[in-house]
């Protein structure tokens, strides 16, 4: 009898599993020379055809001529930084995505070419989703990071809990970027089980939070960017999911170091790439719940975990309609003049 309830269980949740838009499995950011990772094993995909795929681990001794590239591994800890050597110049790559088993969507801002022809500097600047997960086993990989401070985005009510886990000589600063949003499907969770929001007011409803990011609370905007882009070490920054908050404040920063608009839209809808899986578990459960509340809003579901192109350039337009455009917000809402980005550009792009 044991047997057949699992068997009945399996097939439900097999007849539940969602279909998630294409998207989600197709990387949004291309890039050239890059890492990708898969737990502790790494692959280099090269624009060279002849040698697309190199695959090492950590362990591995890697230095060997790729047609006219010399791909050479450094910093054989806990994350490979690769100098890729053609005609006399080298570029540094390193792995975006870092693996942590229960920290999900946690990557580099790094290596992404600016207007002027920079590169944001690799090790930097990192974003994740909450860290109340980490393992203590992976404090060491995360101090090989050399993250000094983490910045918590999050309000109390949801920091309560799950509080971030950290390493004791990590910096943690609570600096919530949200008056009283808090989470917006748990605030709204009795609504959605009832079906109570179509999906589109769950389109607007996260376009208003985007909005309400850059109008609502400048002056903690301002103190977070200020303070993030003044370390001298490297920095993270979270909130509970790593896309809204996180995703804004990630625009915001290449937005300073002059990155085109839509390389960063590009790498904002990265976090359906790297929390599909997540997504897909969440679903999974609502399409089971569906089956006692027949009203319960799965598409209303997947747009509060989602990021939408639409979400993000909500705060543009925003701030292009309101505050005279980028460039002027930065200059006058964020408090950085021309000389002070000109002096954050030199020191966070190569």
């Amino acid at each position: 009898m044991r047997i057949f309830f699992y068997f009945i269980n399996l097939c439900l949740v097999a007849s539940c599993s969602p279909k998630l838009p294409e998207h989600f499995y197709t990387k949004s950011l291309q890039e050239g020379n890059y890492i990708e990772n898969h737990k502790n094993t790494y692959t280099l995909h090269t624009n060279d055809d002849a040698a697309k795929f190199e695959t090492f681990t950590l362990q591995d001794t890697v230095k060997k001529n790729v047609n006219s590239k010399e791909p050479v591994i450094k910093n054989k800890h806990h994350r490979p930084y690769i100098n890729m050597i053609e005609s006399g110049d080298t570029t540094i790559i390193a792995n975006r995505h870092i693996y942590f088993k229960n920290v999900v969507n946690f990557r580099d801002v790094g290596g992404l070419v600016t207007t002027q022809g920079k590169t944001v500097k690799w090790g930097r600047i990192f974003r994740s989703d909450n860290l109340s997960q980490l393992r203590e086993s992976e404090f060491d990989k995360f101090n090989d990071l050399q993250i000094k401070t983490v910045f918590d985005l999050r309000t109390p009510q949801e920091i309560d809990g799950k509080e971030d886990h950290l390493p004791a000589n990590v910096s943690y600063v609570h600096a919530p970027s949200v008056l009283d949003h808090g989470d917006l499907l748990s605030g709204m969770r009795g609504k959605v089980l009832n079906g109570e929001i179509s999906d589109e007011e769950s389109i607007q409803i996260m376009a208003g939070f985007y909005r309400g990011i850059v109008a609502d609370n400048i002056p903690a905007l301002k103190q977070l960017l200020q303070t993030i882009l003044s370390s001298d070490a490297p920095v993270l920054y979270h909130c509970s999911a790593g896309k809204d908050r996180t995703g804004i404040t990630t625009a915001l920063i290449l937005s300073i170091l002059k990155v085109d608009r839509q390389t960063i839209i590009n790498e904002y809808l990265l976090s359906d790439y790297y929390r599909r899986q997540k997504v897909e578990r969440m679903l999974t459960k609502a399409k089971i719940a569906k089956v006692i509340k027949p009203h319960l809003g799965v598409g209303v579901i997947q747009n509060f975990m989602s990021v939408d192109e639409r979400y993000l350039n909500e705060a543009f337009n925003y701030i292009d309609s309101n505050y005279g455009g980028m460039d002027a917000f930065i200059k006058n809402q964020l408090g950085i003049s021309n000389a002070q980005r000109e002096q954050i550009i030199e020191k966070l792009t190569y």
